[in-house]
């Protein structure tokens, strides 16, 4: 079995000095109904634990402050387990995010490490030796390392074993179809609930990274309409199309228009020609 100072370590990493007792209490106690919970069963891996499931209302219970981001993206339940192979012990978090937007969106906030292939999975990404990080679907599945190490090769070869028992879709949640394609640099969608480019007027925005003659950029659709922003952004016609746009200290301009799509928008321009003429082009 993995040790208790091992756990209060990476408790440590995640939460802090208060979260790290309460994490180790909350692992040794258990707050689980079931001995499996519906876990899914994985060729090569071993449970060590028994199941713990959470909700909305006592994830703190278990990740302290960082329950704050999930509870922000609707998470329905948290099912989690310990697991062994070989000399490799880890901990799977399988938040069950109710929809498939919001499990992409935690997974984009909290990506970390290589961005990898994983068959089964919408997206992954693998950050050695203590971390692993893929999305699947409603299911966004967190995999922390109590003993041993991970690599990369490892780290593949769990999340597929993992991805091939997890339900749903592997295709990118439907809203990123919003984004224009042309540009577009593949791997650096997110989506994010609040507070997009730091401004809090700028909510649930789906965005990615874009590329044209050397220059890089984010575009962005925000899903909540056009109304908000007009409040509290400048506005100016331009190519016979109102412009909302605004300066971003320290980020440059960003600015937006309505499409068929939505409000489509794009940031990091130096000054507001240079924004106007690339919000123009965008999309087209």
């Amino acid at each position: 079995m993995m040790t208790m100072n091992r756990r209060i370590a990476l408790a440590r990493r995640s939460t802090g000095p208060v979260g790290a007792a309460m994490l180790a209490v909350t692992t040794v106690l258990s707050c689980s109904g079931g001995s499996d919970a519906g876990f899914p069963a994985m060729v090569g891996w071993t449970p060590v634990s028994e199941v713990r499931v959470y909700d909305a209302d006592n994830l703190w219970e278990y990740i302290n402050g960082a329950a704050e981001l999930y509870v922000a993206y609707d998470v329905q339940t948290c099912r989690t387990a310990d697991l062994r192979s070989g000399n490799l012990i880890v901990t799977v978090d399988l938040y069950d995010m109710g929809e498939p937007l919001n499990a992409f969106g935690v997974f984009s906030r909290e990506r970390a490490g290589e961005r990898i292939a994983v068959s089964g999975a919408t997206d992954a990404a693998v950050s050695p030796p203590y971390l692993a990080l893929l999305v699947k679907g409603r299911t966004y599945a967190k995999v922390n390392v109590l003993e041993g190490e991970l690599t990369e090769q490892n780290g593949r070869a769990l999340l597929e074993a993992l991805a091939s028992q997890l339900p749903g879709d592997t295709a990118l949640p439907v809203e990123l179809d919003r984004l224009p394609p042309d540009g577009r640099i593949a791997g650096t969608e997110g989506f994010q609930r609040e507070g997009y480019l730091g401004l809090t007027e700028l909510t649930n925005c789906v965005y990615a990274e874009y590329a044209d003659g050397g220059e890089t950029w984010e575009g962005f659709v925000t899903l909540s309409g056009w109304e908000g922003l007009a409040e509290r952004w400048e506005q100016v016609e331009h190519g016979g199309e109102e412009i909302l746009y605004t300066e971003i200290p320290y980020r440059g301009f960003a600015g937006v228009r309505r499409t068929a799509d939505g409000v489509l928008g794009v940031a990091g321009a130096v000054d507001r020609e240079a924004l106007l003429n690339r919000l123009n082009a965008f999309g087209r």
